[in-house]
């Protein structure tokens, strides 16, 4: 991802009937916002450079290698799909390598998985932020590093969650702990509205202190 465009909202105009007729054909309604909000594309519209009319597009790609293949109407998620050429992937995020306080402030949702790691005594999380331009942005902290990351790594079932929670209000922990690839144990997941309230914070002071100055900088 060394390139970068301005055009994703173009494409996704070009795209959006392709889109409607993917979330209609394998009746996953939260299809169009993960479609969107992941920034994927169909494979030959990127690779093939053609689009044609009236075609139900099967698998879809990130900007960081992975893929959303339709199989029998069900979602399948590629982690590092090898038959993608990374050398022709471009990032279309213009905000891509801005800090986690310029992210939290141009949000408007964040999702936090909270735990540990298999060592058991250090801290991993993997966050993501839902922006005001309906966007997501994932990070996962592993071994004492940031890095950003797909938010593919969430997992359908999370990001259909999230389709229905970008009105949420306050916060709030989630009890069914559905699979995403943050290698911990003893997780914990939460959803939150961005600006966080004061009481989110108090959460983070007894749960998460790592967390806090992020957040509280963010406000």
């Amino acid at each position: 991802m060394i390139s970068k465009s301005p055009s994703i909202d173009v494409v996704y105009t070009q795209l959006s009937k392709y889109i409607l007729l993917a979330q209609d054909y394998t009746e996953v309604p939260e299809l169009s916002f993960i479609i969107k909000g992941c920034r994927l594309k169909p494979y030959e519209f990127l690779f093939v450079k053609r689009v044609q009319a009236n075609r139900l597009y099967y698998n879809w790609v990130d900007e960081y290698g992975n893929s959303l293949q339709i199989n029998d109407k069900k979602l399948l998620i590629t982690y590092n799909d090898l038959s993608i050429d990374r050398n022709r992937l471009v990032c279309t995020d213009l905000y891509y390598g801005f800090s986690f306080s310029n992210v939290i402030k141009m949000s408007k949702l964040s999702y936090l998985s909270i735990g540990k790691d298999e060592d058991l005594y250090k801290e991993s999380f993997l966050l993501t932020f839902l922006g005001l331009d309906n966007y997501l942005r994932s990070y996962m902290y592993l071994y004492g590093e940031w890095q950003q990351v797909s938010p593919l790594l969430l997992g359908i079932k999370n990001l259909q969650l999230l389709a229905h929670q970008t009105d949420i209000k306050y916060f709030k922990q989630l009890k069914k702990l559905n699979k995403n690839l943050l290698p911990c144990q003893g997780k914990q997941e939460w959803l939150t509205m961005l600006p966080v309230s004061e009481s989110f914070l108090d959460v983070l002071k007894n749960e998460c202190e790592t967390l806090l100055p992020y957040f509280e900088e963010g406000k």
